[in-house]
């Protein structure tokens, strides 16, 4: 992460980005944005310990989800229907599918390897199982909170100034917490492997944070839309641009934007097998599925009804015509 702030601000210094530090109105989003982003990270992190990497990549899903229930209510022209609203209540029961709180037994180690113990993150007992699925929650809080300020910010600042908001808090957090909790050590990579998985793991979350944060802040450009037809007659000999109007940008780019995280859910299956050897049991199957369907669900729906309005006009503008 501080390597990712050194990075970023000598990169913004060197093609003179305006305003690398941000500007007033946006500071207090910027600041919520890094905590937010810090908690939805330290979440996953915390939960991958205990759970399955497909178990907890699925309930990161619940974030984009909160994020469009936010967005409704804080930004113009976001909208949140019931039907979005119910499809959120059955993600929050695909949780408790993924979660079996009910269940007795929620570990037991693969029949597919023999490793037992901490060797494997699905090998948890109930007490820890249930911790990581707190965690995973308060991980999708955090993310939520992060995607919607992104949102809020809009392109009110450049995106890497985001990024390097969301790094340094998280540097300082970090170093703070070596510092002070004895039980956290800093350790350095022994061997080249682990220096290598580092770099890695620095290199794409840094691409996945500036990605995200520039596909989450992008807002199109608003549509010209002619007046009605009897004021464009009494203006027929005028400036065309009087019988032209701007309409607000359309709401749906956030929701094409979070629909791609859905696409990790391939990602995590296929290293959660290849790696660890592990499958998702019949009951975190079908909670995966309702999570994903409502996700998707959300996501459609909000792009169909930002379009619906568009596709009207140009109707009404053509027989008019």
């Amino acid at each position: 992460m501080s390597i990712t702030v050194v990075v970023s601000y000598l990169y913004m210094w060197y093609t003179k980005v305006s305003y690398p530090f941000g500007t007033r109105p946006v500071l207090h989003l910027l600041l919520f944005r890094a905590a937010g982003g810090f908690f939805g990270v330290y979440g996953l992190y915390s939960s991958v310990q205990y759970l399955p990497l497909s178990e907890a990549t699925v309930l990161t899903f619940l974030a984009p989800i909160l994020t469009c229930y936010a967005c409704s209510l804080f930004i113009p022209n976001e909208t949140f229907t019931r039907k979005q609203q119910l499809a959120g209540v059955v993600s929050l029961v695909g949780v408790v599918l993924i979660a079996r709180p009910f269940s007795a037994s929620s570990t037991g180690d693969s029949p597919d390897s023999g490793e037992t113990g901490a060797d494997k993150p699905n090998s948890a007992d109930e007490y820890h199982h249930i911790l990581a699925i707190i965690m995973a929650l308060i991980g999708v809080m955090g993310a939520s909170c992060a995607y919607s300020s992104i949102r809020m910010i809009g392109q009110r600042c450049h995106a890497l100034v985001s990024v390097t908001y969301f790094s340094l808090f998280t540097t300082i957090v970090s170093t703070v917490a070596i510092l002070v909790m004895p039980s956290i050590s800093m350790e350095l990579p022994s061997t080249p492997l682990e220096w290598t998985l580092l770099l890695g793991l620095g290199v794409c979350g840094f691409l996945l944070q500036f990605l995200l944060t520039a596909g989450l802040s992008y807002v199109p450009p608003p549509r010209l839309r002619k007046k009605s037809s009897a004021s464009g007659q009494q203006s027929q000999d005028g400036n065309d641009d009087s019988n032209e109007t701007k309409e607000p940008p359309s709401s749906s780019s956030g929701s094409r934007a979070t629909s791609m995280i859905y696409m990790q859910m391939l990602f995590a299956l296929f290293y959660d097998r290849v790696v660890w050897g592990s499958t998702l049991s019949p009951l975190s199957w079908l909670g995966s599925g309702l999570i994903l369907g409502s996700a998707i669900y959300v996501a459609v729906v909000r792009e169909g009804r930002s379009e619906a309005p568009a596709t009207a006009e140009r109707r009404d503008e053509n027989e008019t015509s």
